[in-house]
């Protein structure tokens, strides 16, 4: 899967920026599920590009969850 950040961009982050981008890919994720959802064909090339892009968005949001736990910081 391609990652959506590079991990020395992610290290590189200030504190601040690192949860803005964690609250944008959740909300985009969250977003492109619900599409998802409101498609009636689930199994058109449409849904399935939909697909990749919230693994890409759930794989991004990861990225920056472990970048902030290893900097010991909190998502409040």
């Amino acid at each position: 899967m391609k990652q959506m950040y590079h991990p020395d961009d992610l290290a590189a982050m200030d504190p601040l920026v690192l949860m803005r981008n964690l609250d944008h890919v959740r909300m985009t994720s969250r977003r492109l599920s619900y599409i998802l959802q409101q498609q009636v064909h689930l199994y058109t090339p449409e849904a399935n590009k939909v697909r990749g892009e919230i693994d890409e968005y759930v794989e991004a949001e990861r990225q920056i969850e472990w970048e902030m736990a290893r900097r010991g910081l909190r998502n409040e």
